[in-house]
């Protein structure tokens, strides 16, 4: 045997030490040993197990490191998390040089569940699955010293390794399947059993469940005096959860800003600071606009969203920032907007935290040291979600797909003048959500639903017959876009919050629909093939046009999969018969 993994071990409790005060004293935080616990420890363990139900993750800390760093073993039915959950982790203190395989739990949902001293918390715990799944021949279960106080009252078993004593490849392997063992015990006597109810918090249980807090949501914003319906603010919490960048378009003063202001203050970021308003302005050409320029003092003069990025960013707490970019496209919003798009698309899941490439280069600072102290390293952060609003007139530029394909577009055009039979006065509340409320929980389809598998191939199947179709005229989409529209309906299902076909007939609104456009037959054939997987055949139903048949079906039908763009698709193909051209900005 090579001992791959001994010697992976080996190097990480040996440098481990120094190369954590080399990095903070560099404050440079991008070292080899980084990726030896990240990606080579965890690839070599991870090989051993079935990953249809075990996650391995490294963690050297996000951002700085961390004095105790960690690999762990998730059974993805338990946690995915470090944070809540019972798991296996190895833990390296990096003083003595000892590295402990542990069974161990996680430390947030422990203390908020108690509100009690943490340490305590943890050992009852601990003592409480030991005595529900029994002892176990060489595994130790006294107090570990591994360097963090919470991992060390957090502990169920151990197995203690010193740099003299670190085994060769085949007993690290065997000592790991001992615990995959334990923890199988943990699965079957303590979490599928009532007794687990006593001792640990199930994810979602110290919040309200999505479908209350998109209920208080609606409440605040109907106390207000706004009435949108809440089947569009689900849709508008899907399409947010889905990705942190969805545009609101439709006629002007239909109540798109408002909206998301009144979510904002809904959901806590208005009342405090974390809400900004940004009005875009008709002559940005280039990112400069939104990023920041060099002055002729050569100092750097950040742009229009940077300070705020830069609040969410240094947010301890790491709660929810909104930016409303309103009326996105007076500009042409390829011009200013494009870099931002392609940096958000390096979203990549590190240490529990969704990070990016670098916002700003440092080109761009052009010398000035002080402004690159400050802004070199900033990334689009986990909590900042951004929402444009869209007007589509004479003085306004259309979207290409390059926008398109990376957003949700929710139209604004139903408008109902019909008063209320009354007025409510009674005050809502504001909901102080956490982040976890708004960030996605997937980014890669491959590695993120792998236990939502059967899902994702029913809705992929769906999504093939649509690509089909846009594939005869060169029309169709890519991965990115098949993806966030599986992540979409992934949410939806997991929170119950639309129908099925519903969520679905949402997405053919939001992402298909808005990229048609054109003034060729096959632009029309496409509305009609549409039309049929939306609606049914429109044959031999009166009318002159297919336009008018398919009005015509509807109309009399009065049933279709997918009314919304059933409708939306007649509007389309009726434009193009009259104007021999066509789009989704009707």
């Amino acid at each position: 045997m090579s001992n791959d993994l001994q010697k992976l071990f080996k190097k990480f409790m040996e440098e481990y030490e120094s190369e954590l005060n080399a990095a903070r004293k560099d404050k440079d935080f991008k070292r080899p040993l980084g990726n030896i616990v990240r990606k080579d420890i965890v690839h070599l363990i991870g090989a051993q197990l079935p990953e249809n139900i075990y996650k391995v993750k490294g963690s050297v800390g996000a951002g700085s490191w961390a004095d105790v760093p960690w690999v762990g073993v998730f059974d993805k039915r338990v946690t995915t998390s470090a944070q809540r959950g019972v798991y296996i982790v190895y833990l390296l203190n990096k003083a003595t040089k000892e590295l402990f395989l542990t069974l161990n739990q996680g430390v947030t949902d422990v203390i908020t569940a108690s509100n009690s001293k943490a340490a305590e918390n943890l050992q009852n715990r601990a003592q409480s699955i030991r005595s529900i799944i029994g002892s176990f021949p060489g595994l130790e279960s006294s107090l570990i010293g591994s360097g963090s106080k919470a991992y060390d009252a957090g502990c169920i078993y151990y197995i203690k390794y010193t740099l003299d004593s670190l085994p060769e490849d085949e007993k690290l392997y065997s000592d790991l399947n001992k615990f995959i063992e334990v923890y199988k015990a943990y699965y079957d006597k303590v979490f599928l059993t009532s007794e687990e109810n006593d001792v640990q918090v199930k994810v979602g249980e110290e919040e309200l469940q999505v479908e209350q807090q998109i209920k208080k949501i609606f409440e605040y914003i109907n106390s207000k005096g706004f009435v949108y319906d809440e089947k569009l603010l689900k849709n508008f919490y899907l399409s947010l959860k889905s990705k942190p960048f969805v545009l609101l378009a439709g006629t002007s003063g239909t109540g798109k800003t408002r909206l998301v202001r009144l979510f904002a203050e809904a959901i806590g970021a208005y009342g405090g600071g974390r809400y900004k308003q940004i009005a875009v302005k008709p002559d940005w050409s280039d990112s400069m606009d939104l990023f920041g320029h060099v002055n002729l003092d050569n100092k750097f003069v950040p742009g229009a969203i940077v300070e705020f990025i830069k609040k969410a960013a240094d947010d301890p707490n790491k709660l929810p920032y909104i930016l409303c970019l309103d009326e996105m496209n007076l500009a042409r919003v390829e011009y200013y907007f494009s870099d931002f798009l392609s940096i958000m698309e390096t979203r990549d899941l590190v240490e529990e935290e969704i990070v990016t490439d670098n916002l700003v280069p440092k080109i761009c600072y052009s010398g000035d040291d002080d402004a690159e102290k400050l802004y070199s390293n900033l990334m689009i952060p986990e909590n900042l979600y951004i929402i444009g609003t869209v007007n589509m007139d004479e003085t306004t530029f259309p979207f290409s797909k390059k926008v398109l394909d990376r957003a949700n577009t929710i139209e604004f055009s139903y408008v109902d003048f019909n008063l209320p039979e009354s007025i409510s006065t009674n005050e809502a509340e504001v909901i102080e959500v956490k982040n976890k409320f708004l960030r996605s929980d997937y980014l890669k389809l491959r590695t993120d639903c792998i236990d939502k598998w059967e899902a994702v191939k029913k809705f992929n199947d769906d999504i093939v017959k649509i690509n089909s179709v846009l594939e005869k005229s060169d029309s169709h989409f890519g991965y990115r876009m098949r993806d966030e529209i599986i992540f979409y309906m992934l949410y939806n299902d997991e929170f119950g919050l639309l129908d099925k076909k519903e969520a679905f007939d949402n997405q053919i609104m939001q992402k298909i629909l808005p990229r048609i456009q054109g003034s060729s037959e096959p632009t029309a054939n496409i509305l009609r093939e549409l039309f049929k997987i939306c609606a049914g055949s429109f044959i031999n139903n009166n009318g002159h046009t297919d336009g008018l048949k398919m009005k015509s079906y509807l109309d009399n039908k009065g049933i279709a999969d997918y009314p919304k763009s059933a409708e939306k698709i007649c509007k389309m193909l009726r434009r193009y018969e009259d104007d021999d051209f066509t789009s989704f900005w009707i």
